[in-house]
């Protein structure tokens, strides 16, 4: 019988239990406090020691993980400025969309009063544009590159957001659909260049936690998305009727559009913050270049 060497066997790693349950009170305590909030008030104290609970874990979180050789998250992959700056973008890529995902079948059924199931086909605009232009965005990123998609995908979804901020309860359902694909043809420009920047970043050896962190923005950045758009909403239609509420007001179309604009009013801005972001990207990423062809052409000299 035939022996196999030890060296062929992988060597067994302890699992970080305790940045395993750091994160996990940390994203607990943000979300509970941004969505309870909602109905106890931000200065409540119970909801302010909610928040207080989450940074705390979050900092306690970082201190552990800086500390272990195998860490649940390898901080060193945030060392590199460009990878850091595109999970960055992404984040405020998914808070806004998941701002405005939530927006859509409450103005669609409540305010225009549609059936559920146009409500679902106007749903579908989306997904179905997003699943043309994302795979035409990633040739491209490979023929031209990723910064100017990223850039013009951000702008385009700013623009998107900005304009269903002036949706009402007289609009077309049809002026909705072109928003939403304004907003959807500038997601999908920018995902699948933002995603080959991400991972084009890192060495080989840490692909797998490169994409696991851009998995975890994903899913973070949308639960943010609704958590924060609900509690905008609340607030200025509380504002707007001058008395707290937590629901849809039947009757009172005009109380929810006046929250839902500032909802989209927010999700465009933070996703503002992204395309400028993606634009200090593209003039560092044309700077570099210009920078390696003139060292180039005076080393041929």
């Amino acid at each position: 019988m035939k022996n196999f060497p030890k060296d062929g066997l992988s060597k067994k790693e302890d699992f970080d239990f305790k940045g395993a349950i750091l994160f996990n009170v940390f994203i607990v305590a943000l979300i509970s406090s941004l969505t309870f909030g909602q109905h106890l008030g931000y200065t409540s104290l119970i909801i302010l020691s909610g928040f207080s609970i989450s940074i705390l874990s979050f900092i306690f979180f970082i201190v552990v993980e800086r500390k272990l050789q195998v860490p649940l998250l390898d901080l060193n992959i945030f060392h590199n400025p460009l990878f850091s700056l595109s999970i960055f973008c992404a984040f405020t890529s998914f808070i806004s969309i998941g701002s405005s995902n939530i927006m859509q079948p409450f103005y669609l059924q409540n305010v225009l009063k549609l059936p559920p199931e146009i409500t679902g086909l106007f749903m579908m605009v989306y997904p179905l544009i997003l699943s043309v232009v994302a795979p035409v965005s990633g040739y491209l990123s490979d023929k031209i590159g990723s910064e100017v998609l990223t850039f013009l995908g951000l702008i385009f979804t700013s623009t998107g957001l900005f304009l269903m901020a002036t949706l009402n309860q007289y609009s077309s359902p049809w002026i909705m659909v072109c928003f939403v694909a304004i907003m959807s043809i500038g997601n999908g420009l920018f995902q699948s260049p933002n995603n080959s920047l991400v991972m084009s970043t890192v060495p080989k050896h840490k692909l797998g936690i490169a994409g696991s962190v851009n998995a975890l923005i994903r899913n973070l950045g949308m639960v943010i998305g609704v958590s924060l758009s609900t509690s905008i909403l609340y607030n200025r239609m509380s504002y707007k009727i001058g008395y707290p509420v937590f629901s849809y007001v039947a009757g009172r179309e005009d109380v929810f559009v006046f929250g839902m604009s500032y909802v989209y009013i927010t999700a465009a801005s933070i996703c503002v913050i992204g395309a400028f972001l993606t634009a200090v990207r593209l003039y560092g990423s044309k700077k570099k270049k210009l920078a390696d062809k003139s060292f180039t052409e005076n080393r041929a000299s």
